[in-house]
């Protein structure tokens, strides 16, 4: 059954409510103006995971997503309750659920919140980089933290931090990866005396983490109270991030609070992360209409454009590569449709809508080839990914320990997989 951390969340997201942070407790520490900083970088023990099997060797990864050396791509899938409530990871391989041991975990850290595949090393195999939001660092409660684990064992598990950890700020709560480049968010985290603005992290291979927010040089909008500037993540072509801002209002120019249309919502594009000067566009909800939170769930597909989940109200906006509008998917019910993204390298999209609508998959390029993917239970869609041409969806609340279902890329039917014990399987995918 889906713990009580999840229920709430549920009760809150159809509230259209975010889940609660620091807006409870006074800032920790102060954030420095400075963009560009070292991270707290903790090294731990060689890990050892049930994947090897290769005597001690490096396995002979193959592709972007192997991260086993099996030779085939692999799909990550976090259980931030599972483990006695540490959180808990698996790598979905050769339709095998198996677990990955992340050394350093403590009691009530969320490790899998959120999950990406890297490209952190350089070699063959893919690398694991695992979101625990609610980490305790240096005594600072709930700062969050990002653990890296190598595929081939060729090097320690890290464990990265924000430079200045503040209480409650929850990074790791989103990920985006594309090559060696990693971005994180730090939905929570404060600017000034100015609560829950979000802020994001970025950083390319073994370098420093830059922060970036919406008071760095260039980058669009104003940090208000309760923005959530980070909440999702996605690269875009080159160096380009796309940063969801569900909770921000639209309420005209200049700093403003609780002004104009409550969490309508926003999405800024940054269109190089690594630039000396940063440069971005801001796109506000279309409708702007109070309880919109467009950009709640952002996705990019190379060559096909971007996705804008908009779950208040139930639709999706494709745009195309030039940011501008393609069409805006809907269905019957809303049903938060929106809440979940997923972008295929093939121009497609899955998109869930878990309470009770299922998911969609549809194409940037072809109308007629959307379906329409359905279960009777729970929360089937509360995650989505796409690996080769397989879809894996999430159902995190499903008996007894979560579920994720595999398709085939025109399949009807899915694949059951789950692990041997756990929480909410199925919490977060990637592929």
């Amino acid at each position: 059954m889906i713990r009580k951390a999840v229920l709430l969340l549920v009760m809150l997201v159809v509230a259209g409510v975010p889940l609660a942070g620091s807006t409870a407790g006074a800032q920790a520490t102060a954030v420095s103006e400075a963009t560009v900083h070292t991270t707290a970088v903790h090294t731990t023990a060689v890990h050892e995971t049930a994947l090897r099997t290769t005597g001690g060797e490096p396995p002979a990864c193959a592709g972007d997503a192997d991260f086993d050396g099996d030779g085939a791509g692999d799909v990550v899938a976090g259980d931030p309750f599972g483990d006695g409530q540490k959180g808990a990871v698996h790598v979905l391989s050769a339709g095998k659920v198996v677990p990955v041991s992340v050394p350093g975990v403590a009691r009530g850290d969320g490790l899998g919140w959120s999950v990406r595949l890297a490209q952190l090393n350089g070699d063959s195999c893919a690398d694991l980089v695992i979101g625990a939001p609610y980490a305790d660092v240096d005594g600072v409660e709930d700062a969050g933290a990002v653990f890296v684990v190598y595929g081939g064992r060729v090097a320690s598990p890290q464990r990265l931090t924000a430079t200045r950890p503040q209480r409650f700020a929850h990074f790791g709560w989103s990920l985006a990866a594309k090559g060696d480049l990693v971005a994180i968010g730090a939905p929570y985290e404060d600017e000034g005396d100015l609560q829950d603005t979000g802020a994001v992290y970025v950083r390319k291979g073994a370098g420093e983490l830059r922060r970036i927010s919406q008071e760095s040089v260039d980058v669009r909008g104003n940090s208000e109270v309760g923005d959530q500037f980070g909440w999702s993540l996605a690269f875009g072509p080159k160096n380009a991030l796309v940063v969801g801002v569900p909770y921000e209002n639209d309420d005209g120019l200049g700093r403003q609070v609780e002004d104009g249309k409550i969490d309508s919502g926003s999405v800024v594009f940054i269109d190089d992360v690594l630039a000396a000067k940063l440069t971005s566009e801001k796109l506000d909800s279309p409708t702007g209409t109070s309880g919109d939170r467009y950009g709640y769930a952002v996705a990019y597909s190379e060559g096909s454009g971007y996705a804008i989940g908009s779950p208040g109200p139930g639709y999706v906006d494709l745009l195309g590569t030039d940011r501008k509008p393609l069409r805006r998917v809907t269905q019957e019910g809303e049903q938060a449709i929106g809440f979940s993204l997923a972008a295929s390298t093939d121009g497609r999209l899955a998109i869930g809508a878990p309470y009770g609508g299922g998911v969609r998959v549809i194409s940037w390029k072809n109308a007629a080839e959307d379906r329409r993917l359905e279960d009777t239970e729970g929360l089937f869609g509360w995650s989505v990914a796409f690996s080769g041409n397989r879809l894996y969806v999430g159902q995190p609340d499903a008996r007894p320990y979560g579920r994720v279902a595999v398709a085939g890329r025109n399949a009807e039917t899915f694949k059951p997989l789950q692990p041997p014990k756990g929480a909410d399987f199925g919490v977060s995918l990637a592929g």
